[in-house]
C-alpha cells in the first residue's frame, strides 16, 4: 500500500510426497478435518482432541515466529521412504536495518555456519537438542539454512528451517539420519526465485 516493491517468491523441488503450505485458518480448518476423519475412523475421537490441542501450539508458535510458508509430508509419496521432519520459511532482518553480514559471522563463529554444497548464497548450520516425550526421549536436529532476499541489498534473508527427530539410540552418523540431512539439503539447494505474487 505504501508502494514498497514486494520480495520476490520461492521455490522448491520437494522431496517425494511433500506440500507447501501457508499457515492461516483455512489451512488449519482442513488439517483438522482430516485428523478428525482419521481419528473417527479409528474410533478415536480422544485421540483427534489431543492432536487437535498440540496442532494448534503448533499454529500459535508459527504465528509468533512469523512463518510465511512450511513444508510437510501430507501429500500422497510414490515411494517408501519417510522422514520424521517438517521444514519453516521465515524472513530474517538484521537490526536497524543493517546488513546480514553480522549476523553471517556470527552463525560462523558460533555454529559452525558453511556455504551449502560449497554454494556461498547460503550458509547452512545444524543445532541439537534434546526432547523428553511420553515413553522415552527423541533427539532434534535443527538444520538452518539462510540465503539473501534478491533485491533487499542483503538487509533481509529468506531463512529455512528442517526439523529432523531421531530415536536418541541412533547414532548422529547412522546412514538413514545422514540421508534424512542430505534430502533437506537437496531440496534446498533448488531454491529458484520468482516474481513477486499479485
Amino acid at each position: 500500500m505504501l508502494g514498497a516493491t514486494k520480495d520476490p517468491d520461492f521455490h522448491l523441488k520437494l522431496l517425494d510426497g511433500w506440500e507447501r503450505h501457508v499457515p492461516d485458518a483455512s489451512d488449519r480448518d482442513a488439517i483438522d478435518a482430516e485428523m478428525k476423519q482419521r481419528c473417527m475412523a479409528a474410533n478415536r475421537p480422544d485421540l483427534h482432541a489431543h492432536l487437535r490441542m498440540q496442532m494448534d501450539q503448533a499454529f500459535s508458535l508459527m504465528k509468533q515466529q512469523n512463518v510465511i510458508a512450511y513444508f510437510a509430508a501430507t501429500g500422497q509419496p510414490t515411494g517408501d521412504v519417510y522422514i520424521p521432519g517438517s521444514m519453516f520459511a521465515t524472513i530474517r532482518r538484521a537490526p536497524n536495518g543493517e546488513s546480514l553480514d553480522g549476523y553471517v559471522t556470527h552463525a560462523i563463529q558460533t555454529y559452525d555456519a558453511k556455504p551449502l554444497f560449497g554454494d556461498k548464497r547460503f550458509i547452512r548450520f545444524e543445532r541439537e537438542s534434546t526432547k523428553e516425550l511420553q515413553g522415552g526421549s527423541i533427539v532434534m536436529t535443527s538444520i538452518v539454512y539462510v540465503t539473501p532476499i534478491p533485491g533487499s541489498n542483503h538487509r533481509r534473508g529468506l531463512q529455512l528451517t528442517a526439523s529432523v527427530a531421531r530415536p536418541v539410540d541412533m547414532s548422529a552418523t547412522d546412514p538413514v539420519f545422514v540421508g534424512w540431512k542430505t534430502a533437506f539439503d537437496v531440496c534446498v539447494s533448488t531454491l529458484r526465485w520468482a516474481p513477486p505474487a499479485a
